[in-house]
């Protein structure tokens, strides 16, 4: 695997960290996901991705402020989508039909 591609790692404990450290996170997860884009076939749609990472760009501190359960979920489905990408653009993506 390409050591330049991986993601940064996100703190264990998702619903301690303050409201700065979730910017930070937040911020580094939207980075990772626009620098996977390069790597993602072209039929991927990039507006449609576009349009969702600047979305999450302009509700950083919105998202931020989020309670505890609603964070997690955010977080997770982030980070999800961050794993996705990761395997579009290394290769290792599996169809699933």
């Amino acid at each position: 695997m390409d050591r330049t591609r991986q993601s940064a790692p996100v703190a264990a404990g998702h619903s301690e960290l303050g409201f700065v450290d979730r910017q930070i996170a937040l911020r580094q997860i939207v980075a990772d996901l626009r620098n996977l884009r390069d790597g993602v076939p072209d039929n991927f749609g990039p507006s449609a991705f576009d349009r969702l990472l600047r979305m999450i760009d302009a509700s950083v501190i919105s998202i931020a402020k989020a309670d505890d359960e609603e964070w997690e979920i955010i977080l997770m489905e982030l980070l999800d989508l961050r794993a996705k990408m990761t395997r579009l653009a290394t290769g290792g993506a599996e169809t699933s039909h």
